[in-house]
């Protein structure tokens, strides 16, 4: 599988294809890619789930001091 991002500059872009892909069917995907600081806080959120799961902390304590 190949895969790679790049920076449309034109509309047009010449694709190479690899040797043991010719003679098979294969499949060509042109789809937007998000940009990493969209998703922000969900990437903060999955990067830390589970980061404090051992420090005994008790999340309704924690939001009656909020």
């Amino acid at each position: 599988m190949l895969r790679k991002i790049i920076q449309a500059r034109s509309e047009e872009y010449l694709l190479h294809i690899p040797k043991e892909y010719i003679n098979k069917k294969i499949e060509i995907l042109v789809l937007p890619f998000e940009n990493e600081s969209k998703n922000s806080n969900q990437d903060i959120i999955i990067k830390t789930a589970g980061i404090i799961k051992n420090r005994n902390i008790d999340p309704n304590q924690m939001a009656k001091r909020n």
